[in-house]
């Protein structure tokens, strides 16, 4: 066998980055991955507030009377007794009832599935705004006297990091909350604070501590409205991490200083 052969670049098994090949590293399909897994973590966190919907107004299963009373009144099972005539009685329309209520169920949970990852397909999507916001930086990261075609390469490669490579990411997920806080507040710093909130305070909160979210005051008694329990809540206006035990609360400036 020739000697050029027998090099590392050319010997089976393991990795071939050996050689004229050494520095040279195995293409990883990452982005696809990342973004199918992207997808997937937002339908699971959207699927529980379309099924919540779909519950709410998907109308409740009824148990057939009709069948039941025909059941009692034809006296099919009138020989076994009163209770038992009852109780037989009941069986086929039970039995029914479950039925259509299990479809119902399944209806609703398959149904909200499918808008969940419909609304999370649709958010992995560039729209024009991105596409003119990617443009927009592309231009400031380009020299001056850059081509078109090259605004155009730079503006493709930034979005396929952001819908295809990081779409996901702690980056990413960031800038979404601040957006989605945005639309709640109409106030970039209250954005920015309870973003600051779920990803930084959070995750330090000790085993046992819930994350309630944002807490307000009343408007007339200024006085802190926890309507929903004990936990960990967000004074976006003030910048404070409060504690609130169900009989008092107190501010806990270590996690303060991290939404400020």
């Amino acid at each position: 066998m020739s000697r050029t052969l027998k090099r590392p670049m050319f010997r089976r098994g393991g990795t071939v980055n050996d050689g004229i090949m050494t520095g040279i590293v195995d293409r990883t399909k990452k982005a696809n991955g990342d973004f199918v897994t992207g997808i997937g973590k937002r339908t699971d966190a959207l699927a529980p507030e379309f099924q919540s919907i779909l519950e709410k107004y998907t109308p409740k299963t009824k148990l057939p009377l009709g069948q039941l009373g025909f059941n009692l009144a034809s006296g099919k099972f009138a020989g076994d007794g009163a209770i038992q005539n009852l109780i037989r009685s009941a069986e086929g329309p039970y039995a029914q009832f479950v039925k259509t209520d299990d479809a119902r169920e399944r209806d609703i949970r398959t149904g909200s599935a499918k808008l969940a990852l419909g609304q999370a397909m649709k958010e992995a999507q560039p729209n024009k705004s991105s596409v003119l916001a990617a443009e927009k930086e592309a231009r400031f990261l380009l020299p001056e006297n850059a081509t078109p075609a090259q605004i155009r390469a730079k503006t493709a490669e930034l979005l396929n990091k952001k819908y295809t490579g990081v779409t996901y990411g702690p980056e990413a997920e960031y800038s979404r909350l601040k957006s989605d806080f945005f639309k709640l507040y109409n106030d970039e710093d209250q954005a920015q604070r309870h973003a600051d909130f779920v990803t930084k305070v959070k995750p330090k909160l000790p085993d046992g501590q819930i994350s309630r979210g944002r807490v307000t005051k009343d408007k007339k008694t200024k006085k802190y409205k926890f309507k929903k329990g004990p936990g960990v809540y967000i004074d976006t206006l003030d910048a404070k991490v409060i504690l609130f035990t169900g009989d008092s609360f107190k501010e806990l400036p270590e996690l303060s200083a991290l939404v400020r």
